[in-house]
């Protein structure tokens, strides 16, 4: 893997900050069957949506929050798409083939139109790839990681030539080549920002970047300004046929704990909104549970894509000791963590790659579970000299709150004195990157449904310094890693499992905790489904007269 990423991934957990019964993640079967199908095949109406905070841009060359994935993912349509069983299914390409390896990947478009009316061509697709590959852009994309894998990306990096292996054979052709093989390379061209995007793209970025125009099943009603609300209109002429009229996304930026979105679905002001973690329990009263969680109406209360982990520096003494780590991650009690910071509003880890994602191995983790008597004897066994410890951390009153939880149980377990580091995001990334940093805090949320969207960045020694926070180099977990990357899906996922299994029996990583979605979906909204990864199919979902 080449140094593309810029954190972008860690970036978006790590500036992020936020009960009852677990639901389950999506079981394999149809997730998102209509539930009444309204009588004239549509329902009109306004959906309206609420949003903590506001997308940081809806041009799919920098969407990297899930705010500017949920605009983008109902704005455009990528040439893929991913079904709730994570399966690959037609998007703005109605077919494709690949050669024997994986190699190299040829799409056909179907016959569409922008939102202005012009059509899809194959050249309209090569652009994005070409602006999110540019790196002498000002500014540049920090998402041509997505890219890593097609021939030219390096060049196109360095000194900002087209990429070579983009061919656009016909109006409605494209042809990928990729400089080695990888079957599982079309899922990542489900990503929301590797769309088509028409020429006013390049000829008036600034006005697109406001509204852009794309090929997908709402447009954007009216230019967005900085913070506020976002209109979206249904597109007539999109193959889905979206069965509302439109959607509003309201922003609550000074709306900090959520209250306001609360109040205001009560007043029936809203459809779906975030929920205060103390409101969950008068949540579940007044609006009952999801059935798996991602489904509404009701709470949807479902593991997410993100995990919230520590790290360390492996470099540095004690902690280049696995039994040391060890001892720390066992001192850890997850549950009261997940229970007294959260009430519930989030799920003890115990592996890497969340459940949600296919190939996870809930529990693979031996070290997650507390356990401060063997913490203290793995740490005495071990000789080291461990008298104080510093956690680092981004600052933000849920990362603070979750270090202060930490502390207190590894003083209480391993008698050290254990002190709170907590830096702006800036500062922190640089003292974590430089080596300044031995007890830090980490997240991801690849928002990609394999294995090794985690592990990968997370473990692979290419990307040491990048991602690969904590330096760890073990050449039987590049090996395994880079063989997963060749391999079909089933093979894949059994590499990605020996991986992580390997990397948390050597204590790579400390996860902490899993995500949920924490949403309330109003009666008489109907087939809204909220995927672990933060997608939302918003052509699909339609309201009873009554809402």
């Amino acid at each position: 893997m080449t140094r593309l990423t810029a954190l972008v991934a860690l970036l978006a957990v790590l500036a992020a900050c936020t009960g009852g019964d677990d639901p389950e993640p999506p079981e394999q079967a149809d997730q998102v069957g209509a539930v009444d199908e309204p009588a004239d095949g549509r329902s009109g109406g306004t959906l309206r949506l609420g949003l903590s905070v506001a997308p940081t841009t809806i041009d799919p060359r920098f969407v990297e929050d899930a705010e500017g994935e949920l605009v983008v993912g109902a704005v455009f349509e990528p040439l893929v798409r991913l079904d709730p069983q994570q399966r690959v299914v037609p998007g703005a390409a109605e077919e494709w083939e690949t050669d024997d390896d994986g190699q190299t990947w040829t799409f056909h478009l179907r016959e569409a139109t922008f939102h202005d009316g012009t059509e899809v061509h194959a050249e309209d697709v090569a652009r994005t790839f070409h602006r999110i590959a540019d790196g002498t852009a000002e500014p540049p994309s920090f998402l041509a990681y997505l890219l890593e894998p097609v021939e030219g990306i390096e060049q196109a990096q360095a000194d900002g030539e087209p990429l070579a292996g983009v061919e656009v054979v016909d109006e409605r052709t494209l042809r990928l080549h990729l400089d080695r093989p990888e079957p599982g390379f079309v899922r990542t061209l489900a990503h929301p920002s590797l769309v088509p995007v028409p020429r006013a793209a390049e000829d008036d970025p600034e006005g697109f970047g406001r509204q852009p125009v794309g090929n997908g099943p709402f447009s954007v009603a009216e230019p967005v300004e900085p913070g506020g609300f976002i209109r979206l209109a249904r597109h007539e002429e999109h193959r889905d046929d979206p069965r509302l009229d439109a959607v509003v996304l309201q922003v609550y930026a000074e709306d900090s704990d959520r209250e306001q979105q609360w109040q205001d679905l009560l007043e029936e002001q809203l459809h779906v909104a975030e929920v205060p973690v103390e409101r969950i329990d008068e949540a579940v009263d007044r609006f009952g549970r999801s059935a798996d969680g991602y489904r509404g109406p009701g709470l949807l209360a479902g593991i997410t894509s993100t995990v919230y982990l520590y790290g360390f520096d492996l470099t540095a003494e004690p902690y280049d000791d696995p039994d040391v780590r060890r001892a720390v991650s066992l001192s850890i009690d997850r549950e009261r963590l997940a229970d007294e910071v959260f009430d519930g509003a989030r799920r003890a880890a115990d592996a890497i790659v969340p459940p949600p994602v296919p190939g996870s191995q809930p529990g693979v983790c031996e070290h997650c579970r507390h356990d401060p008597d063997g913490a203290r004897a793995l740490l005495e066994e071990s000789g080291a000299e461990l008298e104080e410890l510093t956690l680092t951390y981004n600052q933000g009153d849920t990362h603070t709150a979750i270090a202060e939880r930490m502390a207190a149980d590894i003083e209480d377990a391993l008698d050290v004195q254990v002190a709170l580091d907590g830096l702006e995001l800036r500062g922190f990334l640089e003292a974590v990157r430089g080596g300044e940093a031995s007890v830090f805090r980490l997240g991801l949320d690849p928002h990609a449904p394999d294995p090794g969207a985690y592990l990968h960045p997370l473990l692979h020694s290419s990307a040491i310094g990048i991602e690969n926070l904590t330096r760890y180099d073990v050449e039987e977990i590049d090996d395994l890693l880079d063989e997963a990357r060749l391999s079909e899906d089933e093979a894949a996922v059994e590499l990605w499992q020996q991986a992580e299994q390997r990397a948390l029996d050597d204590v790579a990583v400390v996860p902490l905790l899993n995500y949920r979605h924490n949403r309330v979906v109003a009666d008489g909204v109907r087939d809204l489904y909220w995927s672990p990864f933060g997608r939302l199919d918003l052509a699909r979902v339609w309201l009873d007269e009554d809402s």
